[in-house]
């Protein structure tokens, strides 16, 4: 016999299990008849898409959820409890995972999953149950609760999770917890949330159809509820109505209608609206329930929020949620007034500040738009060239026209052919874009000494500018591609129906035809080796758009090559700060600025990268 102490990486699970000692809980189960979803996953497994059991059931509860709004609440108190119930649902699920050798649960939360589709919940649940929870940024709470001591720990766990307000975020609306991998048929549990489904594997069982008995495969569905929120009749509708839902399942593919799929629009614009500091995003994607027109649609609810911030006044807050409205491209009247709107109240925003100007470019095949900063017929400084990927409009780097001039130099803050203002064909040849550019600012900067800060798809374009056009100094870039995105038809078969959607729009082509014009694209080895200026890239571990092989080429190739990882997906959005920091670090490097400012800079990437640790 052996007494030792708990070990730390069930501490967390212990601060849960004491937190939920308050609850209610009253237990109903059903059977369902998987018969339709089986039949859905196996023709869905011969297209070479796998679905999860639990996928199916959080598409499926997440609908039941909003459709039953007195049970996704939550209650706090007990002398003078409050209810709270959220507009939209989050769903939380389980798992099993491994950590120091000791087994432990870990929880994860797809947020808005009332309107995500069964491909975006599938994608998210493999994120979380194949990767590593030691890295995982989403598990870093749970890390730093397993190293504080005992009464810090508890501490710090109710500080996160008692909150009404943020309770959604950080618990869900509900829960699913599955023991179905093992001959376990009931599996009554309560996950912190009001209603807490349980599932037990799925057995072939006789049933009867028809009058007539016959074997199909059956789930045993166990809801949970506590019972200071709702009562047993609510429950039991709730049950039902799941019930029918999973017994009744019809194939949930978007676009169909020609819209964007709304779940996996709230997904990736998540990443946006934290480097955007967008306010309120959680009440505007709550009343998101179409991409069609009308109220409850993604534009018509963001353009909704946006004109509330222009009539207070908040010119650039109301700028970010047009920039929203019209995510990730104008596909009808709706997006193109959200952009119109969004160029507006930027050009009002601007007139505040003398030194902020409007660049028009006229070419060939379209015109180029672009916001420009220090630009002086008496002192000609280095330019600095700024545009983002293929779903940022230009007018979202309003803070870094300012932080350009604090850096000593001029800048050019521009977009992708296709986006926003610019009407340019997205192309092979779309990269002389950027040498038309510094031709334009000849006369009024130093564009002999100029350098490219291109995140994501424009990082592939400056690459390939710099090995034409002499005056770009160096490329700093996050998450862009290189070759194997460009040519790789496996890879780009599991590409993001959004990513698909948005190039075929830039580039004038059906969704179906556009990624074959891409494989004339890459940068080949030899190029790479041609380049001679310093390469700073970001590169993000889980990068669901960018292939690994990518970076792997620049780091084989290119000769004065500097990576920065992430075990991130791609964009980092939990490592924002850290790679801002870095790639103005980087600029200030290659240009060998010795000023203040680079120690400064230098000491918030340590601090940066400091935090970032603890939390890991």
């Amino acid at each position: 016999m052996t007494i030792e102490r708990v070990a730390r990486e069930r501490r967390p699970t212990l601060y849960f299990l004491r937190e939920i000692r308050s609850f209610a809980p009253v237990h109903l189960d059903t059977e369902v008849d998987m018969t339709r979803i089986r039949d859905h996953r196996a023709a869905a497994r011969a297209q070479g898409r796998h679905f999860s059991w639990l996928t199916y059931v959080l598409y499926a509860a997440g609908r039941a959820m909003a459709a039953h709004p007195e049970a996704n609440a939550a209650i706090r108190g007990r002398i003078r409890p409050k209810v709270v119930r959220f507009p939209s649902a989050h769903g939380k699920f389980t798992m099993d995972h491994t950590v120091n050798g000791q087994r432990v649960v870990l929880s994860a939360i797809i947020p808005h999953v009332q309107s995500a589709g069964l491909a975006e919940i599938q994608r998210q649940v493999d994120y979380y149950t194949r990767g590593d929870a030691e890295k995982l940024p989403e598990f870093a709470g749970a890390r730093l609760l397993r190293r504080l001591p005992w009464v810090l720990g508890s501490a710090a766990y109710r500080s996160r999770t008692r909150p009404l307000r943020t309770r959604a975020t950080t618990v869900g609306t509900f829960a699913v917890t599955s023991l179905s991998h093992r001959d376990v048929d009931g599996f009554h549990s309560t996950g912190g949330t009001t209603v807490t489904l349980g599932l037990g594997r799925i057995a072939d069982r006789p049933v009867v159809r028809d009058g007539a008995v016959s074997v199909a495969p059956v789930l045993r569905l166990n809801l949970t509820f506590d019972h200071r929120v709702i009562d047993g009749a609510e429950a039991a509708d709730l049950l039902t109505d799941l019930k029918q839902a999973l017994e009744q399942f019809e194939d949930p593919s978007a676009g169909d209608d020609g819209t964007n799929d709304v779940g996996e629009l709230k997904q990736f614009v998540l990443a946006h609206t934290r480097g955007q500091r967008v306010t309120d995003h959680e009440d505007v994607l709550a009343r998101i329930r179409t991409d069609a027109e009308g109220d409850g649609s993604w534009a018509a609810e963001w353009t909704r929020s946006a004109r509330a911030l222009e009539r207070d006044g908040r010119l650039l807050d109301a700028c970010r949620h047009y920039t929203m409205a019209r995510f990730p491209f104008v596909d009808g009247p709706a997006r193109q007034r959200a952009l119109d709107d969004t160029v507006r109240t930027f050009d009002q925003w601007r007139r505040g500040d003398r030194d902020i100007e409007r660049l028009e470019v006229d070419l060939p095949t379209g015109r180029v738009v672009a916001w420009a900063t220090g630009m002086s017929d008496g002192v000609r400084r280095p330019v600095l060239i700024v545009s983002g990927g293929i779903v940022t409009v230009k007018e979202q780097w309003a803070s870094t026209l300012r932080a350009i001039r604090r850096l000593g130099m001029a800048g050019i803050v521009t977009e992708m052919p296709g986006v926003g203002e610019n009407t340019l064909p997205y192309d092979r040849d779309s990269w002389r874009m950027l040498s038309h550019l510094l031709d334009h600012v000849s006369d009024r900067a130093d564009v002999a000494d100029s350098y490219a800060l291109a995140l994501s798809f424009s990082g592939h374009l400056a690459l390939r500018c710099a090995l034409e056009d002499s005056r770009i100094r160096a490329v700093l870039t996050a998450g862009a591609p290189i070759d194997t995105l460009f040519t790789d038809r496996r890879w780009q078969a599991n590409l993001p129906r959004i990513t698909v959607d948005t190039l075929a729009h830039l580039m004038g082509k059906e969704a179906g035809s556009a990624l074959g014009e891409l494989p004339s694209w890459g940068l080949s080895p030899d190029q790479l080796r041609a380049l001679t200026i310093p390469v700073r890239y970001v590169a993000c571990d889980r990068d669901e758009i960018i292939p690994g092989a990518d970076v792997d080429l620049l780091a084989r190739h290119v000769r004065d090559i500097e990576i920065l990882r992430h075990d991130d997906v791609h964009g980092a959005p939990a490592h924002a700060a850290e790679t801002q920091l870095w790639l103005i670090r980087s600029l200030l490097r290659v240009r060998r600025v010795k000023a203040p400012v680079h120690l400064v800079i230098d000491l918030l990437y340590r601090l940066a990268r400091r935090r970032a640790a603890a939390a890991g």
